[in-house]
């Protein structure tokens, strides 16, 4: 939830700022020159930094996933897996109990 929170302010700090900054500015995209308001680079650089956050956090979570998966097939555990913290609580209660003895 705080997250999201962080995540709305951040948003509208950036909007104000692009809002603030609407002066034309001259791109250069290899060999063209183009008269764009600063407010939309503004606004493409955040969308493009947001898509390719977007894409690494996908690509872990499908390499994540495939990792389970073949540790449902294999019997592996895989670390840091769903799997993987219940092991360690078995493994933490078997030490705790063989303290005992």
């Amino acid at each position: 939830m705080y997250i999201l929170m962080l995540s709305l302010i951040f948003a509208l700090l950036v909007a104000i700022f692009a809002v603030q900054n609407a002066a034309p500015v001259p791109i250069n995209i290899f060999w063209a020159v183009k008269e764009v308001p600063l407010v939309l680079v503004i606004f493409a650089s955040a969308v493009a930094g947001a898509l390719i956050v977007f894409l690494l956090a996908l690509g872990r979570e499908f390499k994540r996933r495939k990792a389970v998966g073949k540790e449902k097939v294999s019997g592996e555990v895989v670390k840091g897996s769903s799997l993987d913290a219940g092991s360690e609580a078995a493994e933490s209660a078997k030490d705790t109990a063989g303290n005992r003895e």
